[in-house]
């Protein structure tokens, strides 16, 4: 038992008040002889005996009351963190570090509160306990102290505790928790929860987040401290996407960058502004104001940068003016390119020279130029075709080149004069896995079985093709259905685009076998639900299939030039998007790269602080593992440190950033899709019981302390000690005996 106020026993001794009292009552008593008594004396000794019970149970009672008012003031209770008596504690402090921990409430963000409150509750350890300290968000990390028994540590710890921008999910914390405190040599465990209570955080994983908490109530005490309002509704808009609308990046160009904005608050919000940086350069021209924003709803803007350089260049969108900064930032890396090399083969048309290949009209939608009147623009022009022809073709064509086309190109068969050659289709397929784009456009000459075998063995199909074509008239034609397109294709739904894909006519469309899996996916159909355009992803590269011809033999999709230009366009900016190095990643994902040459060590370069300088020497290093290689396997370096937003690279030990791998990393933005904390009730429902909560501030330290003894034991005293005064009360009344 605990005695939060010890020095209030001082006041059972007041028991010795009754005690004397009883004996001094009785030596007021004093022999006097008077005859007629001797009449009365047999009478005394009959009710003697009753007399002296009644006065002994008077003195118990009163005797009795003084100890229990005395122990009420004591504040007796149970301790219920050292049930052997062991005063020491094994505790474990869990901070959620998602994102939505950097909201104000007041002056001070959340996670300024949790390290107040868990330094709060520090002090409030025995002498001897242990405290480890974890991260959690999406994923639980051990941050310290070095010695569990160190307090000084584990301050230290406390005060260096920083936000990620990773998505609240308390599984894993919870997990690692109850591991660490059964680590201990304390019978006594604690583990606390320092976290704003976000809804998601707990119904992510619902079912298996609250059997842990069930686990760890039966095991330790789990105390949830609450650093944040939940009646605050925090005003957010987090950047969804950025995208280039029809357009391919390239050098000397100013190219638009459409800006989606989503406001995940309750509330409409005003006055956000929505920037553009290139390379950590801001755009101060494109600077725009969104006046409103429904809650809920998403609103799109339009930011122009200019291209001057070649390579893998950083934009980066950024918002202000709403309540929470985690997702204020959107990165992507885009491939700028001097030039953009596109090898074209096939077939010619039968009975014209080769100078009118089927390419044709693929040609003109790649370079949109008359070839006599323009052959100045054509050749200052940024997309540069070759054309060769199917049985002519050699893998060192490939040499240089970002997309192939393949037109109505025959598979070898038996005969070795007809066709592509054996060691291109190989090469081509290492072309495509090493981030290469392929185009294939059917026709007369493209055969499932060949085909199958050919370019299905080299992995090359989104689906195996079947015998025969669908057949379609002039007057009743196919048509392609916009609203087939997968919105998350490189087709995209886009006006006026698709209405201008109302206006194609086929009449031919190459059979798919759908139901055999190969790893495709259907990007378009027709409007009467034929597969029209289907996709693959190999490697780093992307293979587009058209079941359909790419000119004028099977329909005409190609010859309305309002249609082929835009839909080329966006096959050739989609297809050399994916060959840029590095890429755009998600807070949390694994950053891999197959380095070129080997080197003695490589390095994570961490993002710098908004606004420094590109030049800047602001960027921490961190050491990585030695990479490994299967057998067979190219050398990889891969690392899951990249917890924050922001530019990262992976560099050879000592090299500058330009000799390694660049990759933007987003915030992960399950976050802010809803930002309302759970109540108190709501996470009794959840869990099945009701778990402390205590709510972060002044008093966190005391309310700490009081949880620590699992209910006093005050009011049952006072309750008794009422209850023995009203017996006591009753019986001297009966007796005829008062104080």
């Amino acid at each position: 038992m605990q005695l939060l106020a010890p020095m209030m026993l001082l006041g059972a001794t007041a028991v010795t008040v009754p005690i004397a009292l009883h004996f001094f009552y009785r030596a007021r008593y004093k022999p006097l002889p008077w005859a007629p008594m001797k009449f009365l004396k047999e009478a005394i000794e009959q009710t003697s005996r009753r007399l002296k019970f009644q006065e002994w149970v008077l003195l118990a009672l009163r005797c009795l009351a003084l100890v229990l008012l005395a122990l009420a003031i004591a504040r007796p209770g149970r301790e219920s963190a050292s049930p052997s008596g062991n005063e020491t504690i094994d505790a474990v402090f869990v901070f959620d570090t998602s994102y939505s921990m950097a909201a104000r409430d007041g002056e001070r963000t959340r996670i300024e509160r949790a390290k107040e409150a868990a330094l709060a509750v520090l002090e409030t350890l025995p002498n001897k306990s242990s405290v480890q300290v974890y991260s959690c968000a999406d994923r639980a990390h051990l941050l310290g102290p070095v010695s569990r028994y160190n307090r000084d540590q584990a301050k230290q710890v406390i005060q260096g505790v920083e936000v990620t921008s990773l998505a609240t999910d308390f599984l894993p914390g919870l997990t690692d928790a109850l591991t660490a405190a059964e680590s201990g040599t304390a019978p006594a465990k604690e583990i606390y929860v320092f976290s704003d209570l976000q809804q998601t955080g707990f119904t992510r994983q619902q079912g298996a987040v609250r059997a842990k908490c069930e686990e760890i109530k039966a095991r330790a005490n789990l105390v949830f401290i609450r650093c944040g309002n939940p009646e605050r509704k925090v005003s957010n808009v987090s950047i969804t996407d950025v995208k280039l609308i029809a357009a391919i990046p390239h050098t000397r160009t100013r190219v638009p960058f459409v800006v989606t904005v989503r406001n995940t608050g309750r509330e409409p919000i005003r006055g956000v502004k929505v920037s553009l940086e290139l390379d950590g350069k801001a755009v101060e021209r494109d600077v725009v104001q969104i006046e409103h924003i429904d809650a809920g709803a998403n609103a799109e803007v339009t930011l122009t940068g200019s291209l001057d350089e070649a390579g893998a260049r950083l934009l980066a969108v950024f918002v202000d003016g709403d309540g929470l900064e985690g997702d204020n930032v959107l990165y992507k890396i885009v491939g700028v390119r001097d030039k953009v090399r596109v090898l074209l083969v096939a077939h010619p048309f039968a009975g014209q020279p080769a100078t009118d290949a089927g390419d044709w009209f693929a040609r003109k939608a790649l370079v949109p130029f008359d070839a006599d009147r323009d052959r100045d623009k054509i050749e200052k022009y940024f997309i540069e075709t070759e054309s060769v022809l199917p049985q002519e073709v050699s893998p060192d064509k490939l040499a240089g080149k970002d997309i192939v086309y393949l037109l109505n190109a025959a598979a070898r068969t038996d005969d070795p004069l007809s066709g592509l050659p054996p060691a291109f289709v190989t090469k081509l397929a290492e072309f495509v896995r090493a981030g290469g784009g392929l185009v294939i456009g059917c026709g007369d000459l493209v055969q499932a079985d060949a085909y199958n075998r050919v370019f299905g063995g080299a992995g090359l199909l989104p689906f195996p093709l079947a015998r025969g074509t669908w057949e379609a008239t002039d007057s009743a034609p196919f048509v392609p259905a916009a609203e087939s397109i997968d919105a998350t294709s490189v087709l995209g739904q886009v006006k006026p685009y698709t209405d201008w894909l109302r206006r194609a006519t086929l009449t031919r469309v190459l059979k798919l076998d759908e139901a055999a899996p190969n790893g495709g996916r259907v990007l378009m159909r027709t409007t009467d639900g034929k597969p029209l355009v289907a996709s693959r992803v190999v490697g780093e590269g992307e293979v587009i299939f058209f079941a359909t011809s790419l000119d004028e033999t099977w329909g005409r999709m190609m010859s309305d030039g309002q249609l082929a230009v835009p839909m080329t366009t966006y096959l050739v900016a989609h297809l050399t998007g994916r060959k840029v190095p590095g890429g755009t990643r998600t807070a949390g994902d694994t950053l891999t790269w197959a380095p070129p040459v080997t080197a003695p060590g490589f390095e994570l370069v961490k993002p710098r602080p908004r606004g420094a300088k590109p030049g800047d020497k602001v960027r921490p290093r961190v050491k990585l593992p030695e990479p490994k290689a299967e057998v067979g396997q190219k050398l990889t370096v891969s690392t899951a440190d990249a917890l924050v937003a922001g530019e990262y690279a992976i560099v050879p030990v000592g090299a500058p950033e330009t000799d390694g791998i660049t990759f933007a990393v987003n915030p992960d933005l399950r976050e802010t899709e809803n930002l309302d904390a759970i109540t108190d009730s709501e996470l009794e429902k959840l869990l099945g019981f009701r778990p402390a909560i205590i709510t972060a501030g002044a008093g966190t330290e005391t309310a700490v302390r009081e949880r620590r003894t699992r209910g006093e034991w005050t009011h049952w005293f006072l309750l008794g000690l009422l209850f023995l005064l009203i017996g006591e009360a009753a019986w001297a009344w009966s007796c005829g005996k008062a104080w």
